[in-house]
């Protein structure tokens, strides 16, 4: 009944911290382990079950004689009744750690998931789900991003959309980044990052979450990304080895006319519009291996900066395995 009540008590009032709740459990140890102390020490656990006819006959001789107390005290010896009853207190011990250690399993990934969300308020950040996607080209990163939106609800941002849009609407940050674009010079990474932490803060973000394609790209960026306190809960990369990437790279083929974009192998187009195919430059192989070059001296920069949240996921069996594997390390 104790225990019940003591894990009862702690779900209506959960602790508000790690430290809390081990207290918390560490309290209902040592309660019960007092009373398996009391029970199997204590002669007054006689209440629990009577005691042979002679204990009573000498507790009823010791109102007349002080002595014979004495005597009944020393007299006395554990009963089976006395082995049932610390049994139960035992029994009282163990079901109280049981049910401490299920209640700190049960708080564990929420006091964590709380600590993730205090440390980026204080940092004065956002506090929905903010998830990286990463991996090189043609590694299927798109396919993907649907399929996370489909499932987790979060919005698709991406540095290229962020951008435009700022640049479209005429903001302070869009004309900044205008400036260097005009010019035909890098936007600094500060300033992506300032556009990205912009666009973190707004409503449907703080709602529904983020998912974050292909940033940070570069070394500087993921530093400029902890400069500014935006904390990434999950990032993952998608592996495909190189000479996969090339074969599906330079299988693509662009419908001109509707924009379609097939590949000879994997997503073949119908036999009347082959004519019309475009292959395009950055199809090419040594495009395809030139941009490979750079993304992995890139990815090798960054990910030291997301140790602790990176999930490495293998890019080569099917979409669809593909995406279990993404679910998994999301959930």
């Amino acid at each position: 009944v104790y225990s019940i009540f003591a894990v009862q008590l702690a779900r209506a009032w959960p602790p508000k911290s790690m430290v809390s709740l081990r207290r918390v459990s560490l309290l209902h140890a040592a309660l019960a382990a007092l009373a398996l102390f009391f029970v199997a020490q204590s002669p007054f656990v006689s209440f629990i079950a009577p005691l042979p006819r002679g204990t009573w006959a000498a507790a009823r001789a010791s109102e007349a004689n002080l002595k014979g107390v004495s005597a009944a005290a020393k007299g006395f010896r554990p009963t089976d009744a006395n082995s049932k009853a610390s049994g139960v207190a035992a029994l009282l011990l163990a079901t109280s750690a049981v049910g401490s250690i299920l209640l700190s399993a049960r708080r564990g990934k929420q006091m964590q998931r709380q600590a993730v969300q205090v440390v980026r308020q204080a940092r004065g950040g956002n506090t929905a789900p903010v998830v990286v996607i990463s991996g090189p080209p043609a590694a299927g990163k798109g396919t993907q991003c649907e399929k996370i939106k489909e499932k987790f609800g979060y919005v698709h941002v991406s540095t290229g959309d962020i951008l435009r849009a700022n640049v479209k609407e005429g903001t302070e940050l869009g004309k900044k980044a205008e400036e260097y674009m005009t010019a035909g010079k890098l936007v600094p990474s500060e300033l992506i990052v300032d556009l990205v932490k912009d666009r973190l803060a707004q409503s449907d973000i703080a709602e529904k979450g983020c998912l974050l394609d292909g940033f940070p790209r570069a070394p500087d960026q993921a530093q400029a990304m902890v400069d500014a306190g935006i904390a990434v809960d999950k990032f993952i990369l998608i592996e495909v080895p190189d000479d996969v990437l090339v074969e599906r790279g330079c299988g693509r083929r662009l419908d001109p006319e509707t924009g379609e974009i097939y590949h000879l192998k994997f997503k073949p187009p119908p036999a009347e519009i082959m004519d019309r195919l475009v292959h395009r430059s950055d199809d090419q192989e040594e495009s395809i291996r030139q941009r490979l070059n750079i993304y992995h001296e890139q990815v090798a920069g960054i990910l030291p900066f997301f140790e602790k949240t990176l999930t490495k996921i293998d890019g080569l069996p099917k979409p669809a395995v593909v995406t279990e594997a993404v679910f998994a390390a999301l959930d």
